[in-house]
């Protein structure tokens, strides 16, 4: 009887770490998806000049222009230096980097730590946020101007994209304060 209990315990106390590494393995593999569809999309929306944001180590903020840097050194800028408007963070490392498509949409792309290896390592995106915009217009009086109010969908933190509203506050390219209110006018 006590050999039954023991076979039933070293056979539970085996599963358990395996288990914790299958979990941890499943979420790696879901964080490495991510990272690819995250960089996928920013080279759709907001593609480098030379090289693809797959390959970036770091991202720098150099005078009015966003620099990529890669592995081997060498460094891009965007393809259409303008999509780049506003950073959060010191200009050597942003933790976060927004830009602005031709529509005037904004998307808020998010870094987190590196995880020390010892190895150059490629830009980690922490979150990626788009911005959409619902407007209200006030049909009593016409010389009320249009408000609006700003959703950021995130599209990396969480199983399914979410919704929030909240100001954002960044530097702009130029130096100057740039902010986006989660209510405006119009």
């Amino acid at each position: 009887m006590n050999m039954l209990t023991f076979d039933r315990t070293e056979i539970q106390e085996q599963q358990k770490p395996f288990i914790a590494e299958a979990i941890f393995a499943v979420e790696a593999s879901l964080q490495c998806e991510k990272q690819v569809k995250a960089k996928q999309l920013l080279d759709n929306l907001f593609p480098l000049e030379a090289g693809s944001h797959q390959d970036v180590t770091s991202y720098v903020i150099d005078y009015h222009h966003l620099l990529a840097y890669f592995k081997d050194g060498s460094h891009s800028g965007l393809k259409h230096p303008c999509q780049f408007v506003a950073y959060e963070g010191e200009k050597e490392s942003p933790c976060s980097i927004l830009f602005r498509d031709g529509s005037g949409g904004h998307v808020d792309v998010a870094f987190g730590c590196h995880q020390g290896s010892g190895n150059v390592a490629l830009a980690f995106i922490d979150d990626v946020q788009l911005e959409t915009c619902t407007t209200f217009t006030q049909m009593a009086d016409q010389d009320t101007p249009t408000a609006g109010m700003r959703h950021w969908i995130s599209l990396v933190k969480g199983d399914k994209p979410e919704a929030c509203v909240e100001d954002k506050d960044y530097t702009a390219k130029n130096g100057e304060d740039y902010r986006l209110n989660y209510c405006f006018s119009l």
